[in-house]
């Protein structure tokens, strides 16, 4: 006699209670939102006849909420292509540039060539790297729908780390539309970057692209070593001194210190140094770095020279002074002589008989 299996009917029992599992989980999963899972309840009779007591038509009912049930399985169904374009994000490549499937037919895309690209399901538009995506958009589509960034913002939410919107400038009037898209960004923390151009538009995209996954020492200037090229460092700050006129300075001076104690004289005598690259470098050596320093020496210096003036102005008026001074005194020894000489004409001429009032008319005026 065959062997029946006392454990065939419960293992068919467990497969049906798997089975009813499953299909009350998909059921539920089917049933979103709360008008979806209560929609059998408007079929019924106690349903209908409860709505007729109430002013409401039930047509206009019936139909607002079939709308609103076929908004919110619409809503589902695109909550579920998200979190599979979410899923999607891991399984890219590092060395490709992705692209959106709704990009197909940007006119950007045939402007990307130095990096390779492929179209794939995602959330934002381009994918730098696992960390990095970029939104485009185009202001004339922005005129034309303004809600277009806001649904699309929502749909990133934080799932990057640097997020770029891509904005192509192609109207004249975009005063505002910069203005509201800077103010947005700022909110949703966006890298805003403007491209007037579909071919500047690529090149940034190929930029972060390339650089993915490298440090900044690429772009960042190198630390001299030896003396020699941090000397010409130092000296290439100054506006129109290049590394020729460095090695030309180091040459004639020796050293930094005697350098920077030259006059201009003597820094004009290094070749190749004109009157304005000498102005600058001497500038450069005694000029100070504070403004405030540096006005309080143009105070001094004008001081000094109102000193001076006054110094030189003074001294004019005292030499003036003197010149009268040496002028009286002579006009006073004048004075005595010529008295005196008339004295003696006096005497000599009533000496010799002569009317003495005469004599002194004749001598003093």
């Amino acid at each position: 006699m065959p062997v029946s299996n006392p454990y065939a009917k419960k293992k068919k029992t467990a497969e049906k209670s798997q089975n009813s599992t499953s299909i009350t989980s998909a059921e539920t999963v089917t049933a979103a939102t709360f008008s979806q899972a209560f929609s059998c309840i408007e079929e019924t009779s106690h349903y209908q006849s409860e709505l007729k007591k109430t002013d409401t038509p039930v047509v206009n009912t019936v139909a607002e909420r079939a709308q609103q049930r076929e908004f919110d399985t619409k809503a589902a169904r695109d909550e579920v292509a998200r979190l599979e374009a979410r899923e999607h994000h891991a399984l890219l490549q590092p060395h490709v540039l992705y692209v959106s499937t709704k990009q197909r037919g940007n006119p950007i895309l045939k402007y990307i060539r130095n990096v390779p690209y492929a179209y794939s399901k995602m959330v934002p538009d381009y994918i730098m790297s696992s960390q990095r995506c970029a939104l485009f958009l185009s202001m004339k589509y922005h005129a034309l729908y303004p809600n277009y960034i806001h649904r699309r913002i929502a749909e990133l939410k934080t799932d990057f780390k640097l997020r770029v919107l891509m904005v192509l400038v192609d109207v004249d009037d975009n005063a505002n539309f910069l203005l509201f898209l800077n103010r947005l960004a700022v909110i949703h923390s966006l890298t805003l970057i403007l491209a007037w151009s579909e071919e500047e538009a690529a090149r940034y995209l190929e930029t972060y692209k390339a650089f993915d996954g490298k440090d900044a020492a690429l772009i960042q200037k190198r630390a001299q070593t030896n003396f020699v090229d941090q000397l010409s460092d130092f000296l290439c700050t100054v506006r129109s001194v290049n590394q020729t006129d460095s090695g030309q300075l180091l040459s004639q001076f020796g050293s930094v210190k005697q350098m920077m104690t030259a006059s201009e004289d003597e820094l004009t005598l290094c070749p190749g140094l004109g009157e304005k690259k000498v102005k600058r470098l001497w500038e450069a050596f005694h000029k100070p770095f504070s403004s405030k320093r540096a006005k309080k020496r143009k105070q001094e210096a004008q001081s000094l020279n109102q000193q001076q003036e006054n110094d030189a102005r003074d001294g004019e008026i005292s030499a003036t002074g003197r010149k009268g001074e040496d002028l009286d005194k002579k006009q006073d020894n004048i004075k005595p002589d010529i008295q005196s000489n008339s004295g003696e004409k006096l005497k000599e001429g009533k000496a010799d008989g002569l009317d003495t009032n005469n004599a002194t008319s004749k001598i003093l005026p």
